[in-house]
């Protein structure tokens, strides 16, 4: 208890609530001139055709994707700073809390996920709906979201994972680095040409990623060392997302507050041995199923051949 008392004063003591209110309010200022720009010159940049169009195209998601992310960092900041919420990390504030009021912060951030699953569940489902979706979000919608859920439906539940795993001000920073890192790494990579192994990220935009984050996380009062590390498990947890399917919206809130946890008390050689054990139960696994399968799968086909 005492020990997770000292973390979350080390981790708040870093961070300044002025400059994370500044970079709330930066971020959305960026969203909305990023929205500006794509209504002005979008329609030219589209019959230019090529990496142009394919900039302006992520330009009009991603401005979206950042003033939707600027709004639920504030609702929870503003909400925990003039009372009407209280913090979802610490089991404290839940074991305290009582009536309706000031609104438990796990439970009201999950509110809003139920809201998006249930309009992604509709429009799924009934197809009138999914006709209003795609014509009123047309342009913001990615194709391979038109038979799954869509970002939003992912990027509230990274919210609240971040917010429950520390504290407030750090878990917004994390919410900030999927909102406009993230916007950067999609920007970079429409305008990139160097891939990424197999996957659909480009170099320029992990850089653009890592870079952003690394910034937002010095501004916001993490030392510089801390900052890039941060920036770095973040940027790497993205590509790794890219990579094997995951969505990084769910995935890059989280790996913000881990990447400071680790950055606050750097335990690489214990991680690297924990990888290599899990690697190894998993290839031991693997073999165990392996040679049972083959061997049921032998006795069934001698089974076969007798009845035959």
């Amino acid at each position: 208890k005492e020990r997770l008392s000292d973390e979350r004063g080390e981790m708040a003591s870093f961070l300044s609530t002025d400059k994370i209110e500044h970079l709330m309010w930066g971020g959305m200022g960026l969203g909305v001139t990023l929205a500006v720009v794509q209504k002005m010159f979008g329609a030219t940049a589209s019959k230019q055709g090529g990496r142009v169009a394919k900039v302006f195209v992520e330009i009009q998601r991603k401005s979206f994707h950042m003033i939707g992310g600027c709004i639920i960092a504030m609702s929870y900041h503003y909400g925990i700073k003039f009372g009407f919420m209280t913090p979802a990390f610490g089991m404290q504030e839940v074991a305290a809390h009582k009536g309706n009021l000031p609104l438990e912060g796990g439970g009201g951030v999950l509110s809003i996920a139920f809201v998006s699953w249930l309009l992604d569940a509709a429009r799924l489902s009934i197809p009138a709906v999914q006709e209003w979706y795609l014509s009123s979000f047309r342009g913001l919608i990615r194709q391979k979201e038109m038979n799954k859920g869509a970002g939003v439906a992912f990027f509230i539940p990274g919210a609240l994972a971040a917010f429950m795993s520390g504290p407030p001000n750090l878990a917004i920073l994390g919410v900030l680095f999927l909102s406009v890192g993230d916007a950067g790494a999609s920007i970079g990579t429409a305008a990139g040409k160097m891939r990424v192994f197999a996957s659909e990220r480009m170099v320029e935009g992990s850089i653009a990623c890592w870079t952003l984050c690394a910034i937002m996380g010095w501004y916001a009062g993490l030392p510089a060392q801390m900052a890039m590390i941060c920036s770095a498990v973040v940027t790497l947890g993205e590509v790794l997302a890219e990579i094997i399917g995951l969505d990084d919206n769910l995935v890059i809130p989280i790996m913000a507050v881990i990447g400071a946890r680790i950055a606050m008390a750097p335990q690489f050689v214990s991680m690297f041995v924990m990888m290599a054990v899990g690697l190894g139960v998993g290839v031991l696994l693997g073999t165990v199923v392996g040679a049972t399968t083959a061997k049921g799968q032998k006795i069934s086909q001698q089974a076969m051949k007798q009845n035959n």
